[in-house]
């Protein structure tokens, strides 16, 4: 039996000892916490995956990064808090394995992006054909992609075609065509009996050849090449160029998806959650919103819809959830598109209408007490015109 005492002193040996170890630990967490929320707030948008050990004095720094500027600030600060060597063990992205090939454009009617590289993932949200990416690494037959929107999320490499700098370049040079109406066959031949190349739903971008009587030929971005009818789509650049953002076009774009079913991390005709309806509505009029819900409720500016919604305009975001309380944050769940007369249209079930009105038949009361606030993405003055 070990006396007392000298277990005692056994004891305060190993803290003594600890207590560098504990302090410096702290002082790594606290700067990993400090560079992510300046620099990486978001996991959604910004590959931050750091973690650490020790290696004799010095700190070994391992993980995932995405951005120079970030690696540079995390090495930085752990070295002033810690007064150690650093040791760089982080890789940086794009994975240097992918060689000069760090770009894709989607050559699917509708790409399905996951959270991991497997296909029961669950779905995180989708990206649309003739849609350019870049790519960030490679796993399971899967690409790590960043979007656009800056969203990040695995694609099957099936789903992409994958291009260099230059040839990515081409692409976007290339005239292209954007499909306008819900949905469509691209065919082999000018022909509705011909023999089907692939589907396109309303968003989708091909490269534009010939036109010819009734029927466009088209390319994809994999060299696939097909014609689609002329009604089908219009040319890309222009479409640009005529796109209004009013209440008014939000209101019809938004109406043409009714019924339409709901699809966790769906962002297509194909099926759509809440924020890929609300996405998908304003991208078909020009402007790019954040992904989810959480995140759109930071486009746009704050508005007072009034006590009965007398000062909310169409095409204003409605947000629903939780409201901030002493000791809580809020918290969004649900966006929707605010119509006239304390309507709205969002994508619950499917897309559908809802009011805020008891009397109405569509009348949504549960959503009536969750909701939260609103935000106005349309600034300029509604223009009574909608666009044919």
């Amino acid at each position: 039996m070990i006396p007392s005492s000298r277990l005692f002193r056994t004891s305060l040996a190993v803290l003594i000892l600890l207590v560098p170890a504990l302090a410096q630990d702290d002082a790594i967490k606290a700067v990993v916490k400090s560079v992510k929320e300046k620099y990486a707030p978001d996991r959604r948008t910004v590959v931050y995956d750091v973690a650490w050990s020790t290696q004799g004095s010095a700190v070994v720094l391992k993980g995932e990064l995405d951005n120079p500027e970030v690696k540079a600030a995390l090495i930085d600060g752990v070295k002033k808090a810690t007064a150690s060597a650093v040791v760089d063990s982080m890789r940086m992205l794009p994975d240097t394995a992918l060689g000069e090939k760090l770009y894709g454009i989607v050559i699917l009617s509708v790409g399905n992006v996951r959270s991991r590289p497997d296909n029961d993932e669950e779905l995180s949200t989708q990206v649309l054909m003739g849609t350019a990416v870049k790519l960030l690494k490679s796993a399971s037959g899967h690409y790590y992609i960043q979007m656009p929107d800056h969203y990040l999320g695995w694609l099957p490499r099936s789903s992409v075609q994958a291009m260099t700098k230059a040839e990515v370049d081409a692409w976007a040079a290339a005239t292209k065509v954007i499909v306008t109406d819900y949905f469509g066959v691209v065919r082999e031949q000018p022909d509705a009996a011909s023999l089907p190349v692939c589907d396109v739903v309303a968003g989708c971008i091909l490269k534009a050849g010939a036109q010819s009587g009734a029927w466009t030929a088209v390319a994809l971005a994999d060299g696939r090449t097909g014609h689609v009818p002329s009604s089908l789509v219009e040319e890309y650049e222009s479409w640009k160029k005529t796109r209004r953002l009013t209440g008014a076009n939000i209101a019809k774009t938004a109406k043409m998806f009714l019924g339409v079913p709901y699809l966790w991390g769906g962002t297509s005709g194909k099926g759509m959650d809440c924020s890929g309806f609300t996405k998908t509505v304003f991208r078909l009029n020009g402007l790019e919103l954040s992904r989810d819900a959480s995140q759109q409720i930071h486009n746009g500016e704050d508005i007072d819809v009034g006590a009965n919604f007398e000062h909310a305009r169409m095409g204003d975001l409605l947000f629903f959830g939780q409201k901030a309380t002493a000791d809580k944050q809020e918290r969004i769940t649900h966006v929707g598109i605010y119509l006239e007369h304390k309507g709205f249209i969002h994508s619950s079930g499917r897309v559908q209408f809802g009011s805020f009105d008891p009397a109405s038949p569509v009348f949504e009361e549960a959503l009536l007490h969750r909701f939260v606030r609103a935000r106005r993405i349309i600034v300029e003055p509604a223009v009574p015109e909608v666009r044919k």
